[in-house]
C-alpha cells in the first residue's frame, strides 16, 4: 500500500505491476522460506487474483492506463479528505473507488443534504449522485433510500413510494439495524418495522393521516411482538407529530379499527398524555432526539392551547393566578430551549469521544432534575439510532442538533405572542447564524419568514420584502409553504393599506389555496389564510359576511383548541362590528379579546385591543348623548 500511494506518474504503475508480479512463487519455491515472505502461492486464490490483475493491466491500451492513473489519483484524494474529516468535493467520488463503510457513510451524506439543501440547489443537482452512483454500482440498495428522500423533499408522493418500496424490497438482510430490539429477534422482522415507519412518516409529510395511522399501527403490533423499544418509541413520537398538526376530524382511527378522536377536548388531552409518556419512554431508553422532541413538543402544546381564567376564577378574583399559565408556558419554551442547547452540547461531545454504555434503566428521581445536570446524561454514544427510520439515516447527535435549531425557532414564537418582536428576531436571528449549516430547508426558510413578519411590523413594507428578497438569494429553489405564505400575506397587507380590495381578495385566495384543505398537515396555516380573507371582507365594506365568517371561524378555532387565532379572531370581530357603525354589539367582543389577552400574556393583542376599547366606548358615550 505504500508502494501504490507513491504513485506519482503513469510510469510508476507499470513499475508497481511488475513489483507484484514478482511477488508470486511456484509450489516447488514453498520450501524456500525467504521466498515465502511477502508473496503468494501462484496456484492460490491470491496467486490467481494478482495475475489476473497484472494480465489487465498489460493489455490496456495506453489511454485506458492514464484513465486507471486518474483513478487512482482521485481514490487517493478522496481518502485524504476523509481521514482528515472532510466531505470530499461534489463529483470527486464519481470514480474513486469505495469499500463498503465508506460508501455507506457517502450515502449517509447525500441523504443528509437533501434535507439542508433542497431549497439552496435545484432537483437535478440534487439527484445527480443517485443517477451517478447507480450507474456505477447498480448492487447498492441505499441509492433507492436516497430517492426516497429526494422525493419526500421535492413532493413527489409516488417516486416517494416507489423508491421506498424497492429499497425495503431489495435490502432485506443486507442492513444491520441498531440495537434497541429483543435478543436474537429476526433481523428481517427489525427491517419491517423501519419500512414500516418510514412509510407511516412519508404518509403523514403528505398529510395522508389514515394511510400513515394504518403504517404506525402494523409497525407497533410487529414491534410489540419483538419486544423492540426503540421503534416503539418511535411510532409514538411519529403519532405525536400526527396529532399535533392534525385536526382532531382528520383523526379517525389511533390504535383499533373504527376508534377516533373526533372530540377536540380528548384529542388534545390524548396528545398531552401521549407526549408525556413519549418523554419518558426516551428518557429511559436513552434517546436523546426523541427526548429533545418530546420537550419542545410539550412547550410549544403549552404555549398554544393554555385554557383561560372560568367564570368562577373571575369572580373570586383569582385572575392574578388563572395567569400565571400563559406566563410560565413562555418561561417553559425558554427552559426547553435551555434543556436543548445543554443536550445538544453532551450530544457532540460523546459522539467525539467514546463513552461506556448507559445504565440499563434511569435512577430514581431522575425526571424531577432533566433539564439541570443530568440532561448530559440521556445522551449515549451508541450507532445511528434511526436506522431508516429517519428521513436523513442521521445520528442521534445530528438529530439533536437539528432540533436545537428548531427550538429557537420556537422561542421566537413564543417572543412574537408575548409582544416582544426584537427578542423574537434575535432568536431567528441565532438559527439563521449558527444552526444554518444544519438545519433543514424548511427551518431556514421558516426562519426568514419571521424575519419578514417582525421587518414588517418594525420597519414597514419594503423592509419586509428585502428579508424575502434574501430569502429568495439563498434558497432560489425552495417551495416551502411557510415563505410563500410571507410573500403572500405581505402582498396582502399591502394592498389593504392602500385600499386595493381587488387584490387583496386575489391574494387571499391564494393564500386560502395554499393552505391543506383538510386540515391534515397545519391547521393554524389554514387558520390564518381565512383570516385574511375576513380582513379582506371587512375593508370592502361587506360587514355582514365578514363578521359570518369570522363567526364560524372563532367557533372552529375553539372547537380545535387554538386559542391564540380564537382570542385574535375576537379582536376582529370587534373591529367588524365597530366598523360597521355598531359600537355597542363591538363592545362585548373587545372587552373580551382584551380580558383574555391579559389574562393570558398575549401583549400583542393588548394595546391594539385596548385601543379599540377605548374608542368604542367613546363612540358608544356619543350615541347615547345624541339619543
Amino acid at each position: 500500500m505504500e508502494q501504490l500511494g507513491g504513485v506519482q506518474y503513469p510510469d510508476d504503475l507499470v513499475t508497481f505491476f511488475s513489483d507484484m508480479s514478482q511477488l508470486m512463487h511456484s509450489h516447488s519455491q514453498a520450501l524456500d522460506e525467504d521466498a515465502l515472505k511477502g508473496g503468494a502461492d501462484i496456484s492460490s486464490a491470491m496467486g490467481f487474483y494478482i495475475r489476473h490483475c497484472c494480465v489487465s493491466f498489460h493489455m490496456l491500451a495506453f489511454e485506458a492506463a492514464c484513465g486507471l492513473f486518474d483513478d487512482l489519483q482521485a481514490y487517493k484524494e478522496v481518502c485524504m479528505y476523509e481521514q482528515q474529516g472532510f466531505q470530499p468535493p461534489p463529483g470527486l467520488y464519481k470514480t474513486a473507488l469505495r469499500n463498503q463503510a465508506a460508501l455507506d457513510a457517502l450515502l449517509n451524506q447525500q441523504v443528509a443534504r437533501q434535507e439542508t439543501q433542497s431549497g439552496s440547489e435545484s432537483a437535478a443537482e440534487l439527484i445527480a449522485p443517485a443517477d451517478e452512483l447507480t450507474d456505477l454500482a447498480a448492487h447498492v440498495t441505499k441509492v433507492d433510500l436516497l430517492r426516497h428522500s429526494h422525493a419526500v423533499c421535492q413532493s413527489d408522493f409516488l417516486a416517494a413510494v416507489d423508491s421506498l418500496y424497492k429499497y425495503f424490497d431489495y435490502s432485506t438482510g443486507q442492513t444491520a439495524r441498531p440495537p434497541g430490539g429483543a435478543a436474537g429477534a429476526e433481523p428481517s422482522k427489525g427491517h419491517l418495522q423501519d419500512a414500516l415507519l418510514t412509510l407511516g412518516s412519508a404518509h403523514a409529510h403528505f398529510g395522508h393521516v389514515q394511510e400513515a395511522l394504518l403504517a404506525l399501527n402494523e409497525a407497533v403490533r410487529i414491534a410489540q411482538q419483538h419486544n423492540d423499544n426503540v421503534a416503539l418509541a418511535h411510532a409514538l413520537s411519529a403519532l405525536c407529530h400526527i396529532l399535533a398538526t392534525a385536526s382532531p376530524t382528520a383523526v379517525t382511527q389511533l390504535t383499533e379499527p373504527g376508534a377516533g378522536l373526533t372530540d377536540p377536548t380528548a384529542h388534545l388531552s390524548q396528545l398531552l398524555k401521549i407526549l408525556k409518556r413519549c418523554e419518558k419512554r426516551a428518557q429511559d431508553l436513552h434517546l436523546p432526539h426523541l427526548f429533545v422532541f418530546a420537550r419542545l413538543a410539550l412547550a410549544q402544546f403549552a404555549l398554544e392551547h393554555q385554557t383561560g381564567p372560568s367564570n368562577q376564577q373571575l369572580a373570586k378574583g383569582s385572575q392574578a393566578a388563572a395567569s400565571q399559565g400563559r406566563r410560565s408556558a413562555v418561561l417553559g419554551v425558554s427552559q426547553a430551549v435551555q434543556d436543548t442547547a445543554r443536550l445538544h452540547q453532551a450530544a457532540k461531545l460523546a459522539a467525539a469521544v467514546a463513552l461506556p454504555p448507559p445504565p440499563a434503566a434511569s435512577a430514581p428521581g431522575m425526571v424531577g432534575n432533566v433539564g439541570r445536570a443530568s440532561v448530559a446524561d440521556l445522551f449515549t454514544a451508541t450507532p445511528p439510532v434511526f436506522g431508516p427510520t429517519s428521513a436523513g439515516s442521521a445520528s442521534s447527535a445530528d438529530a439533536v442538533e437539528k432540533l436545537a435549531g428548531s427550538s429557537h425557532l420556537l422561542q421566537a414564537g413564543a417572543w412574537k405572542l408575548a409582544g416582544n418582536r426584537s427578542l423574537s428576531q434575535a432568536s431567528s436571528l441565532t438559527h439563521l447564524a449558527c444552526f444554518a449549516d444544519s438545519a433543514t430547508a424548511d427551518d431556514r426558510a421558516l426562519a426568514y419568514a419571521q424575519l419578514a413578519q417582525v421587518a414588517m411590523s418594525k420597519k414597514g413594507y419594503k423592509a419586509a420584502a428585502e428579508v424575502l428578497a434574501l430569502a429568495d438569494k439563498q434558497l432560489p429553489y425552495s417551495n416551502s409553504p411557510a415563505l410563500q405564505a410571507a410573500r403572500l400575506g405581505l402582498a396582502h397587507s399591502r394592498a389593504l393599506h392602500r385600499g386595493d380590495v381587488q387584490h387583496a381578495a386575489l391574494f387571499a385566495s391564494q393564500l386560502v389555496g395554499l393552505a391543506d384543505p383538510t386540515g391534515s398537515v397545519s391547521r393554524t396555516f389554514r387558520t390564518d389564510a381565512q383570516q385574511a380573507h375576513v380582513r379582506t371582507l371587512l375593508v370592502a365594506g361587506r360587514y355582514e359576511e365578514a363578521a359570518e365568517a369570522a363567526r364560524e371561524l372563532f367557533e372552529s378555532c375553539t372547537e380545535a383548541g387554538l386559542q391564540v387565532q380564537a382570542v385574535e379572531l375576537l379582536l376582529l370581530l370587534g373591529q367588524i362590528h365597530e366598523a360597521a357603525g355598531a359600537p355597542l354589539a363591538a363592545l362585548p367582543y373587545v372587552l373580551s379579546c382584551l380580558l383574555h389577552s391579559t389574562v393570558l400574556h398575549m401583549d400583542l393583542l393588548v394595546c391594539p385591543s385596548s385601543l379599540l376599547s377605548l374608542l368604542v366606548s367613546q363612540r358608544s358615550t356619543i350615541m347615547q348623548h345624541v339619543d
